[in-house]
């Protein structure tokens, strides 16, 4: 399934988005930094740039932006930011490799087929990828990929990369962040890497149970059940009604 996003992702959209992703960027990156702290980050479906921004306020120098050709240097909110127009359908190349590669709420918007080569481009990018992608019936606008966590992890670990729960003991009730970057957001390193090695260090483990992943937050979960529960509510009211309207048809008949 292909859907057109160009005209989704406008000046007044990104208006709207940039703060809360930068406010967002600023605490997720800056609890990353306390272990890892990469000089070298590209951002895979950057938008504006609100992710590197935060990279470059924490000391990183070299900063690559990707994203589709609605978006463009002159339109990156920092001028260290080297952009890069791509199809994100297809598999994408670094001139070299990078510390840290980023792609957050993006794969959700990506056509299903092109998932896995997408995982093996964020792979040959970097030895860490801070990945995020939406869960099941988040159902945001241009959505045709949503995915469990489990079903993306499955991906990063075909091409030899573990997950760790990084973000979420810390930041899941922090309500400064937008839900689905606390659902969603998980960190991936190669198996027996520097980063792996220096993550181990500072006393984190892999999650071995991928099914952990597929933790839903109590936001989203209330957003679908109120929706389930008004959907179930408006029928209990339909169905009696158009039962009545159906007798009265067969009476009138008669």
């Amino acid at each position: 399934m292909t859907v057109n996003i160009t005209s989704q992702y406008t000046d007044e959209y990104y208006k709207d988005q940039i703060a809360p992703s930068l406010e967002s960027a600023r605490i997720f990156l800056g609890h990353l930094w306390k272990y890892y702290q990469p000089q070298s980050v590209v951002d895979v479906g950057c938008g504006r740039g609100a992710w590197l921004k935060a990279c470059h306020e924490l000391g990183s120098s070299e900063l690559f932006g990707l994203d589709g050709d609605w978006n463009n240097q002159a339109a990156m909110i920092d001028d260290h930011i080297r952009f890069r127009a791509i199809d994100l359908n297809r598999p994408f190349t670094l001139d070299g490799r990078v510390e840290l590669a980023m792609s957050v709420e993006v794969a959700e918007h990506l056509e299903p087929a092109s998932s896995a080569a997408f995982v093996e481009s964020l792979t040959r990018a970097a030895d860490a990828v801070v990945f995020g992608a939406a869960y099941l019936r988040q159902n945001g606008p241009t959505h045709i990929n949503e995915r469990r966590h489990s079903w993306w992890a499955h991906l990063f670990q075909k091409n030899g990369y573990v997950p760790f729960d990084l973000f979420r003991p810390s930041l899941w009730g922090d309500e400064q962040i937008p839900f689905w970057y606390r659902q969603n957001t998980f960190l991936y390193a190669r198996k027996n890497s520097p980063v792996y090695a220096t993550l181990k260090a500072a006393g984190f483990a892999e999650l071995l149970d991928l099914r952990f992943l597929d933790c839903i937050h109590p936001v989203l979960f209330e957003l679908r059940t109120s929706f389930d529960l008004g959907f179930r509510d408006h029928l209990g009211m339909l169905v009696p009604s158009l039962l009545r309207a159906m007798r009265k048809k067969r009476q009138n008949r008669h």
